[in-house]
């Protein structure tokens, strides 16, 4: 009897912490329940575990937002809390019915999107065709038959020794960088930069065309607008095809 006690003991301190853990990380704790290994009853995903330095460095964006995500199965879910966890290129949900946070399953998700202040950020996921065919999310700014897409990515960088806010000596920063991507039904996903040159490699047959249409709208390549007004200028001139 003593032993039972004992492990009794051992997982409701287990639980206690977590609870403590989680109120902490600015998200409330709810009592668990025969649906409490899946997200919402259908969402799938393995169990997270928040860390401070996961919490401060890796989620975007700074706080629990409620957003939407919907599965290649046809299956949508509404006003779930989540963040995306840029370092590692994963979404990141909260489980109302148990208080557990989810890594969700990657290859069902089809697109998730959240409201950043007066902005709604959507984030695809494709495939890169590479060796190992990898799977990452991207953020949708231009939706035609020629989309821009960016890659949220976090980049470590060696500093002088420093503390941090909580106290702890570091010999690293986190920071936040952006790789910008034109995609086509036909030929997936393509790193660019934000320039004229990008447009130029794309569509070599019609890079006297493109350039004659960006001379005349003074439309320089320079920026996220930029490249998206191009995009709409090649479009309607049907110089995307």
């Amino acid at each position: 009897m003593s032993s039972l006690k004992k492990y009794t003991g051992v997982v409701l301190g287990v639980l206690f912490a977590f609870i403590v853990q989680a109120q902490n990380m600015g998200i409330e704790t709810y009592h668990l329940n025969s649906k409490s290994n899946n997200l919402q009853g259908k969402m799938l995903g393995e169990v997270f575990t928040l860390n401070a330095d996961i919490n401060y460095f890796f989620l975007y964006p700074d706080d629990w937002v409620a957003g939407s995500v919907k599965f290649v199965n046809g299956n949508k879910f509404e006003n779930i809390r989540l963040r995306y966890q840029a370092f590692d290129d994963e979404l990141i949900t909260y489980n109302d019915n148990g208080g557990f946070l989810y890594v969700v399953e990657k290859e069902m998700v089809e697109w998730f999107s959240f409201q950043d202040g007066s902005k709604t950020r959507k984030f695809v996921r494709l495939t890169k065709n590479n060796n190992q065919q990898t799977s990452m999310y991207l953020e949708e700014l231009y939706n035609r038959e020629l989309s821009l897409l960016v890659n949220w990515y976090i980049y470590e960088q060696s500093v002088s020794p420093y503390t941090d806010r909580n106290g702890i000596k570091r010999a690293v920063e986190y920071l936040m960088r952006k790789d910008y991507y034109l995609y086509t039904e036909k030929g997936g996903i393509t790193k660019i930069r934000l320039n004229r040159v990008a447009l130029f490699s794309l569509f070599p047959e019609n890079k006297k065309q493109i350039r004659k249409l960006l001379r005349k709208n003074s439309l320089h390549i320079n920026s996220e607008l930029s490249m998206i007004d191009a995009l709409g200028l090649l479009s309607k001139n049907k110089l995307t095809e």
